[in-house]
């Protein structure tokens, strides 16, 4: 290890250190089918008159939340729309949401939707409160200092996590640089697991967000100074995912695989808030920016190739996820090469699980049709991506291998369609 790469670890354990001492503050979870019919009641409890929803057209078309609009007016509270999110929402957005928060005279913020509109939301609450720090300021960790407004988030997708976490990715549409904005405020207040509202995710969708939890929980898994309770909500993650996401890719309308999905996503995100992704988010975020890729399906195409460079630094940690998964998941549909000892017995080596584990992401991609290749990497891009990779991750991500410049060039090079 070189003097740069040891004062990268000190870092990241004193961050780790820090993060078990720092009061993140309490969360409400309501989770079941029909849970958001609770939403007015809370909100009454905290003397709101006016909430803002943040959300998507289609969420507005398709009805979805049609009775619960009924619902809060039943009871009084006024409830103004934002919907101008994209999938990658943007700084003009997050501006645009918190403009419309004040002009409106909102009290609260109510997020429905997928990653995208929680990010849009807790950076638009961030600015409501410090008008002083526009967003590429608040990119990085612990810039914003203060509390937002009440904040409740709606996940519509299983992935992301985002209503559990304290982070947020907002684009730069005038240079589509990717900022992620880290911290403990944007942690929102009450949070609710309903399944009845990812049962319309297309497919796709179900398969990108899926994948994007999924990674969230390997990552977290594998990163050097990771906590024993972290691990265990990682492995919960692990678990669920892979025993539920193919049955909710191949029965949409499965309310208890859309549940335990949904549950999945929460307990990664408890673990990546306090133990960090690593490099494959670090480059999804770039291949996004750059390429208009949707998040989950990169960071699933990206999963089984990083893990694969990390080599014997993951070994143990994988090892160890394919030994528990198997009650879940299921025996690997070929058999693990073993290899024998003195006495003629056959064993399985942590190379060989951790191999089985990588596979198993394999397949699991194929099984839902995502590709194998970044067929969008070009070769000239690979320096931007390197760099901008390497912004985020050093030294914030405690990953298993640090790479430099080289390494992640060459990575990235391995990666560009032949």
């Amino acid at each position: 290890m070189n003097g740069k790469h040891a004062i990268y670890r000190v870092y990241q354990a004193l961050c780790a250190g820090m993060l078990r001492l720092f009061p993140a503050g309490r969360q409400t979870l309501v989770q079941g089918d029909g849970c958001i019919t609770r939403i007015p009641e809370v909100l009454k409890t905290h003397g709101i008159k006016a909430v803002q929803i943040i959300t998507t057209p289609g969420t507005i078309r398709r009805g979805t939340i049609a009775p619960l609009l009924a619902q809060c007016e039943d009871a009084g509270i006024r409830t103004v729309l934002y919907t101008e999110v994209s999938p990658d929402p943007t700084v003009a957005e997050v501006e645009a949401a918190a403009e419309c928060f004040f002009v409106s005279g909102c009290e609260a913020i109510l997020a429905i939707g997928g990653g995208s509109v929680m990010d849009c939301a807790k950076v638009a609450g961030a600015r409501t409160v410090r008008r002083d720090l526009p967003v590429g300021k608040m990119s990085g960790m612990l810039k914003i200092h203060k509390k937002l407004p009440l904040l409740l988030a709606v996940p519509t997708t299983a992935g992301t996590g985002s209503e559990v976490t304290l982070a947020a990715v907002i684009t730069d549409e005038t240079c589509h640089y990717k900022h992620a904005v880290m911290d403990y405020c944007l942690i929102p207040r009450y949070a609710f697991l309903d399944p009845g509202l990812s049962c319309s995710l297309p497919p796709d969708m179900t398969a990108y967000s899926g994948m994007d939890a999924l990674t969230h929980a390997v990552e977290a898994y594998c990163n050097r100074f990771c906590s024993p309770k972290m691990k265990a909500h990682a492995m919960k993650a692990v678990s669920l995912i892979g025993a539920n996401l193919l049955t909710a890719y191949r029965e949409p309308a499965n309310k208890a695989a859309r549940m335990n999905m949904l549950t999945g996503s929460y307990e990664a995100g408890i673990a990546f808030t306090n133990a960090y992704v690593g490099y494959v988010h670090a480059i999804a975020h770039g291949i996004g920016g750059l390429y208009h890729v949707p998040h989950g399906e990169a960071n699933a195409i990206l999963l089984p190739k990083v893990l694969a460079a990390y080599g014997s630094a993951v070994y143990e940690p994988l090892a160890r996820l394919e030994r528990e998964v198997r009650a879940a998941w299921g025996k690997p549909e070929r058999e693990v090469c073993t290899s024998v000892a003195e006495d003629g017995s056959r064993e399985e080596t942590d190379a060989v699980l951790a191999e089985a584990f990588i596979e198993r992401i394999r397949r699991m991609n194929r099984s839902m049709g995502i590709p194998e290749q970044l067929v969008m990497l070009r070769k000239e891009d690979v320096p931007e991506l390197a760099a901008r990779a390497l912004k985020e991750g050093n030294p914030n991500y405690p990953v298993p291998v640090i790479w430099e410049e080289e390494q992640m060039r060459a990575f990235l090079m391995e990666q560009v369609p032949k």
